[in-house]
């Protein structure tokens, strides 16, 4: 009876020792399969630059077989109900400490449900979102690139990618991920923006205007998409531009401070003084005491020939060690004029 009871217990231990195995072995098959399909994906893209269309044909083929046998192996390893239900819990968890703004705690749980399903793209993207919340930077854009690797078309997680590069000051790599998402879904506004930021902070504010067009028109609601193409519109010159885009960013939002900035700044380039200072004071209303502001409307009275009002604007700007070089030498020069 002993011997009977001890096969079992054999038996069983070789059981749980197979099913580790097996676990391990369809991981390392897919881990395999997901390299492969990277390199296909370059290989169709040579393909289609090259014009062959018998070798892409052949290779989509090959495509379709190999995201079969990922299906499959993914299918298998889902099987797995134990590790499944952790996952999830795990995943549900973080998605709470998410809405409580709990990002590092989001951050723990999400990472625990990794080690029940390592493959999960979701879990994936959302312990990306939560590692940008806490601004780990390096965190965020391994795992949005593990998200893209599982899931080539994942735009989400492309445009993450985008975001998280362009906070790390990698100018090219961000474009590159933003057209990427572009590329998989043309109607995405999001990466458009993104473009547009980009562009503007590498001084090509003609490609921005552009990007932001089309943030603005796929996205009409999008304030801030407005707010930037006034900037990039003031940067490149089009000062009547800048004004239209700022105030449509104010019609949609109208407590927002910088676009009666921007719309300040743009009036009084073109002469348009009385509309400049109106344009300031509203701005003045979201942010008190903004030099750039009192700036503009001291700028706005000077060019009226009211110099005791210009004076008196370029002083509230005197407390501000940023403005206050260009406040003192415009009350310098007016005092002696």
């Amino acid at each position: 009876m002993k011997i009977i009871r001890t096969m079992i217990l054999f038996a069983l231990m070789g059981l749980f020792v197979f099913s580790g195995f097996a676990q391990d072995s369809l991981e390392a098959q897919l881990q395999d399969l997901l390299g492969r399909r990277d390199q296909l994906k370059t290989d169709m893209q040579a393909a289609n630059e090259a014009g062959d269309h018998d070798k892409y044909n052949q290779l989509a083929t090959e495509w379709e077989a190999l995201q079969a046998q990922i299906s499959e192996i993914k299918n298998k390893l889902d099987a797995d109900t134990e590790k499944k239900a952790n996952a999830v819990k795990y995943y549900n968890e973080g998605n709470s400490f998410m809405k409580q703004g709990r990002y590092s705690d989001a951050v723990a749980s999400y990472k625990k449900s990794l080690e029940y399903d390592s493959f999960n793209t979701k879990v994936h993207y959302n312990l990306g979102v939560a590692q940008y919340r806490t601004k780990d930077y390096h965190g965020a854009l391994a795992s949005f690139e593990k998200a893209v690797q599982l899931q080539a078309d994942y735009v989400d997680a492309i445009y993450m990618k985008g975001s998280v590069l362009d906070k790390m000051g990698r100018d090219r790599d961000a474009l590159n991920a933003f057209q990427a998402a572009v590329a998989y879904d043309p109607m995405y506004s999001k990466a458009y923006f993104g473009m547009g930021q980009v562009y503007m902070r590498i001084n090509q504010n003609s490609q921005a205007v552009d990007a932001l067009r089309q943030a603005t028109d796929l996205d009409p609601t999008d304030d801030k998409a407005y707010t930037t193409l006034a900037q990039a519109l003031s940067n490149k010159g089009d000062n009547k531009g800048a004004i239209a885009a700022a105030d449509a960013a104010i019609a949609i939002k109208a407590n927002n401070w910088k676009p009666y900035y921007l719309k300040a700044l743009a009036a009084n380039k073109t002469g348009k003084h009385e509309i400049a200072i109106a344009a300031a004071e509203g701005c003045l209303q979201y942010k008190a005491k903004y030099a750039g502001a009192y700036f503009e409307i001291g700028q706005a009275y000077q060019a009226l020939g009211n110099k005791e009002k210009a004076i008196e604007f370029y002083k509230k700007c005197l407390d501000d060690r940023n403005w206050r070089p260009n406040a003192e030498h415009q009350i310098k020069y007016i005092e002696e004029s």
